[in-house]
């Protein structure tokens, strides 16, 4: 079965997680095709990358129901360069039955440099994940 969707093409990479702190590192290395005009890392990018790595930590603590992003505010602070990897750390604050409040950083690899913080709101849905399977069925988890 082929990927569909943003996460394979923005490929990211697994860096740490805690359980105990509810905390997940993912890392991302900046393509030429995620670039602005001025040669910088589209700050559309910067929040699909906080994005995501909020949105499988959410889902890990949700299991098995569906998560949605209610709101995500980011602040940029360092332009993220062509030859960049940015490692997004995001920890869930609160947890309740409907809503997780999560806060996290971007981190740039060269220089342990601050590019962009952020703060979210999730929504743990009344509807349970099903993916299909490698033979196309559909399998609850």
């Amino acid at each position: 079965m082929k990927k569909k969707g943003v996460l394979p093409l923005l490929n990211p990479t697994f860096k740490e997680c805690s359980f105990e702190k509810k905390e997940l590192t993912l890392a991302f290395k900046v393509m030429d095709w995620e670039l602005n005009p001025e040669g910088g890392l589209h700050g559309g990018m910067i929040v699909s990358g906080f994005d995501i790595t909020f949105g499988l930590l959410c889902h890990y603590f949700s299991q098995p129901n569906m998560v949605c992003t209610v709101n995500l505010s980011t602040t940029f602070i360092q332009p993220v360069l062509p030859s960049d990897t940015v490692e997004y750390h995001a920890r869930i604050i609160s947890q309740g039955k409907n809503v997780v409040a999560m806060t996290g950083e971007a981190q740039l690899k060269r220089g342990n440099i601050l590019a962009a913080t952020a703060s979210t709101t999730f929504m743990i849905l009344n509807k349970i994940l099903e993916i299909p399977n490698k033979n196309d069925s559909l399998v609850k988890i």
